[in-house]
């Protein structure tokens, strides 16, 4: 396909286009798909289909700009979701293999927000199984490879879209994240991501939890990956909203973005050993955007930390986590973490004590966690009154060889991975991602726009909650600045197919 096609466009393109009518939603489509049935074979992306809908969206759409009907955000725009949003008359199965044949009778909150907007939902992307892996494999619909590399992986739990948006099988995307689910796969495919702020995206339908299950989950969030940063405005202001419970009391009203001018950002630079491990050579990316953002009149300090303790702050984080995900437990697997966990230390820092330990918490236990959240959110916003960015790694590594030995989530806790000279615990890859998730911020993924054997590598742009415009803006005018996306070279992996 030639790079002129539209669907190398951004999502903002695209919608300019549609509007203008120098393309229509159908034709828009058919190219779409055309992308996909030329890429999808190899990097494996999407994984389910709903073409005989999207047509008729596509037409309804442009029946509408025929009639001069009022329009919405995303009107007539193709695009994909993660497959772990129930979607209508449609299989979703969360990479579980249990659900390989449940169809929804209805979408999930996200998708009728995407439809309302006028958006064409023409398939689905791949996840891990259960969306609790940072790649994404698995039994059902096989491994998503990375377009970069098909030797790695495009990352997990939001694989599938971070690969169809890095290889233009669609321009706009909408991932979820508790463990770095929307940040890890934009950095390992290079492409821009966005966690909102905890709260501001509804997340009825989504899976986990079970199909059914009415409650929020603690931490996680819903938000939107693509090619520009400002697609990622485009697709967040069309999902953010409170839940269909809150809305006839509540909207939104969100603060501007603090500045308006890069140079004006008042930046903080975490980007060393000292306390969480770092790939050096991801460290050099980081750094050699760092040094970008000071020739472009950009003041950034090294040295500012918030006033928490790193150690506390990751430990919180996994108790939480994992005391979360230990409530979907069966009863026999929730009895064997209580069991495994009897008797060890608290001293006992090994990935299945404390995983273990969390599993197995009292609510006297999960009572005091929260109170130690609280004080780190207060800590981290005293910080976010000094500054109004951070950048951060938003892994320990840039994307890692496939590692799909075992076939649950217990395999991970036997899995290493390198990081430098270094032989690490795989589980070691949530340390960053948790330390922005524990405390509910927002967290702008941008590509460095440097590489690394290869890879292209991103940071995490992180202000204070419910800042969300703060981080989205300072994307935006870094994608100014620097250009922002960078596409992988079709011959990159069809020499290779």
């Amino acid at each position: 396909m030639s790079k002129t096609s539209p669907v190398f466009s951004s999502a903002r393109e695209q919608l300019r286009m549609l509007r203008e009518r120098k393309i229509g939603a159908v034709e828009l489509l058919d190219l779409q798909l055309a992308r996909v049935k030329e890429v999808n074979p190899t990097i494996n992306a999407v994984i389910v289909f709903d073409e005989d809908r999207a047509r008729r969206d596509a037409k309804r759409a442009d029946d509408a700009l025929t009639k001069g009907a009022p329009l919405g955000p995303l009107h007539g725009l193709p695009m994909t979701v993660k497959d772990v949003f129930e979607m209508e008359d449609v299989v979703t199965t969360c990479g579980i293999e249990a659900l390989r044949n449940y169809v929804p009778d209805h979408d999930a909150t996200i998708l009728a927000a995407l439809r309302e907007a006028g958006a064409v939902i023409f398939g689905k992307t791949n996840v891990p199984e259960g969306a609790g892996d940072h790649q994404s494999y698995n039994a059902i619909y096989g491994i998503t490879r990375n377009p970069w590399n098909l030797d790695v992986t495009a990352g997990g739990s939001s694989g599938g879209a971070a690969a169809a948006i890095a290889t233009a099988m669609t321009s706009l995307e909408v991932g979820s994240d508790v463990g770095g689910s929307i940040r890890c796969p934009a950095h390992f495919c290079g492409t821009f991501g966005h966690k909102p702020s905890h709260g501001l995206v509804p997340l009825h339908g989504h899976i986990p939890p079970e199909p059914g299950a009415l409650r929020d989950i603690e931490m996680e969030v819903a938000g939107p990956l693509a090619r520009s940063a400002y697609d990622l405005e485009t697709l967040f202001d069309v999902i953010a909203r409170p839940n269909d419970l809150d809305r006839k009391g509540k909207a939104w009203q969100l603060p501007k973005a603090r500045r308006t001018k890069l140079k004006d950002f008042r930046v903080a630079l975490w980007a060393d050993t000292r306390d969480y491990p770092v790939d050096p050579g991801y460290l050099e990316t980081i750094h050699a955007f760092a040094a970008d953002l000071r020739k472009a009149g950009v003041t950034v300090d090294d040295k500012a930390r918030p006033a928490i303790d790193p150690e506390e702050s990751n430990e919180t984080y996994i108790a939480t986590l994992f005391g979360m995900w230990g409530g979907g437990l069966s009863e026999e697997a929730f009895q064997g973490y209580v069991k495994a966990s009897a008797g060890l230390a608290t001293s006992d820092k090994s990935w299945p004590a404390r995983i273990g330990r969390a599993a197995a918490q009292t609510l006297r236990d999960w009572d005091r966690l929260q109170e130690k959240r609280a004080r780190m959110r207060r800590a981290w916003e005293a910080f976010f009154n000094d500054y109004d960015i951070l950048i951060c790694p938003v892994m320990v590594t840039p994307a890692f060889p496939h590692d799909t030995s075992g076939a649950d989530h217990t395999a991970q806790l036997h899995r290493t991975m390198k990081v430098g000279s270094e032989t690490l615990p795989y589980l070691d890859n949530l340390i960053w991602p948790g330390l922005i998730t524990l405390v509910n911020l927002p967290s702008t993924v941008a590509p460095t726009r440097h590489f690394t054997n290869g890879l292209p590598t991103g940071v995490q742009l992180v202000s204070g909650f419910l800042d969300d415009r703060t981080t989205l803006r300072f994307a935006q005018l870094v994608e100014d600045e620097f250009g922002g996306f960078i596409a992988p070279d079709d011959a990159l992996w069809r020499n290779k197919a």
